[in-house]
């Protein structure tokens, strides 16, 4: 049997609520293809975390991918459960006169123990709900606030982390620059989907690129016209303005019952619907 592998953000995710299983536009999707899914989309993931996602897509070599990029505004941070290296009191004179022993620990290539990112470990790096992960993948929101977040369970974000990423955020985070690696971390995952002749549509996602046209003129000749979505009403997040969650209000734009996917069951079926067609018409899978 085909396989469907999805990735990307909340908009592309499985619902986690048990009133909404096999409602996702891609449970829907691969049931009208008559294919297997693996869906490894997160909620409040990181282009950086789909960019590892695409990875496993290259690891699993299924008949076809989906890519949906997400917004600028998340970051990743080495996991934050277990203690690690700290420099405290920074001082340059000290780091003159040890150089040679501080250097490797600020660049974590010697203690293999850290928690944080590992290339061998794949989707391990990201924490789906596995309190174990390498990493912590979320919005800047989510960690500058402590807010709840279902991939962090019964876990606050330490005081001093959240100071950590505010700091970030006011001194050194630019979201125009962050973007635009954003943008070049997602194009060298097509780029590598490519390589490694793996068919897949990309599309515009949450606001990476503005437009179509604006995605199309990043990815020019470097990634197959076939494979861009140039229609933007069926980008998962654009269905979301027009087919919102049921219950949904200018205050709260996905409202008391968004399944997660932030759609209402019609949307779902309209982003299945449109991804349906053209999977056959370009690619005749």
């Amino acid at each position: 049997m085909k396989k469907l592998i999805v990735c990307g953000c909340s908009f592309s995710a499985v619902s986690n609520k048990p009133d909404y299983i096999n409602t996702s536009w891609s449970e829907l999707l691969a049931n009208k293809l008559g294919w297997d899914l693996q869906n490894i989309a997160r909620q409040g993931c990181s282009n950086g975390g789909i960019r590892i996602q695409i990875d496993e897509v290259i690891r699993q070599r299924p008949d076809f991918a989906i890519i949906t990029p997400t917004s600028y505004d998340r970051i990743e941070i080495p996991n934050f459960i277990k203690e690690k290296f700290k420099i405290s009191n920074f001082d340059m004179s000290y780091f003159k006169m040890v150089g040679e022993l501080l250097l490797p620990t600020i660049f974590q290539s010697t203690n293999k123990d850290i928690n944080s990112y590992h290339k061998d470990a794949g989707l391990d790096n990201i924490n789906y709900g596995n309190n174990t992960s390498s990493m912590i993948v979320e919005t800047l929101n989510s960690l500058a606030g402590d807010w709840p977040h279902i991939y962090r369970p019964n876990q606050s974000v330490p005081e001093d982390v959240q100071k950590a990423v505010q700091m970030y955020i006011n001194y050194l985070y630019d979201g125009w620059w962050k973007r635009q690696m954003d943008e070049w971390i997602i194009r060298d995952g097509l780029n590598q989907l490519q390589i490694h002749n793996i068919p897949f549509l990309i599309n515009t996602g949450l606001s990476l690129w503005s437009s179509d046209k604006e995605m199309k003129d990043a990815l020019y000749g470097s990634v197959p016209e076939k494979s861009i979505l140039d229609d933007n009403t069926i980008n998962p997040p654009n269905v979301a303005w027009s087919h919102p969650p049921d219950g949904a209000t200018k205050e709260n734009v996905y409202g008391p019952n968004d399944p997660g996917y932030h759609t209402n069951s019609a949307g779902q079926q309209f982003i299945a619907d449109g991804f349906y067609d053209i999977i056959k018409d370009r690619w005749g899978l």
